[in-house]
């Protein structure tokens, strides 16, 4: 089962599709599609999908690109909506429920744990350190002791 479907992961990720979604300021937006021309030319026999996210509403144009790369008036676009914070759609609002206070703290707690962080980070760089000391000081004890064992021999 396991084996499938990193087969089948791995067919998907190889398949060459990319799509994206551009939301306008009207609230609707374009999906775009770039297939690899190879998969066009070599005559396959699957079907490629691409499914439109739920929560992209009013898709007014669907544009397919046969290309190795986005164009680059396109990938622009691509990377500027990328950017932007998406918004939230009324359905979505209406659909989430309110959380009682401690669901709340929970969230704020889990959603801030710088503490463990920095105290984390603290550790790394101070075990770090301590290994980069100790390598020095074998490193000095093993030249002691090539030095001393030179001295025996003569």
């Amino acid at each position: 089962m396991f084996v499938n479907c990193m087969m089948a992961l791995a067919a998907v990720l190889a398949t060459g599709i990319e799509a994206a979604y551009l939301p306008d300021d009207a609230g609707g937006g374009e999906y775009l599609v770039r297939v690899e021309p190879d998969l066009v030319t070599s005559g396959s026999a699957y079907q490629f999908t691409s499914d439109v996210p739920a929560d992209s509403r009013d898709v007014r144009r669907v544009r397919i690109y046969v290309a190795d790369t986005w164009p680059p008036a396109v990938e622009r676009s691509v990377i500027e909506a990328a950017k932007r914070p998406r918004r939230v759609t009324p359905v979505a609002v209406a659909s989430a429920r309110p959380l009682d206070a401690a669901a709340t703290a929970a969230v704020g707690e889990a959603e801030r744990p710088w503490g463990w962080l920095i105290g984390s980070l603290i550790a790394l760089f101070l075990s770090l350190g301590a290994n980069a000391y100790l390598g020095m000081l074998l490193g000095a004890m093993r030249q002691r002791y090539l030095r001393d064992l030179q001295l025996v021999r003569a």
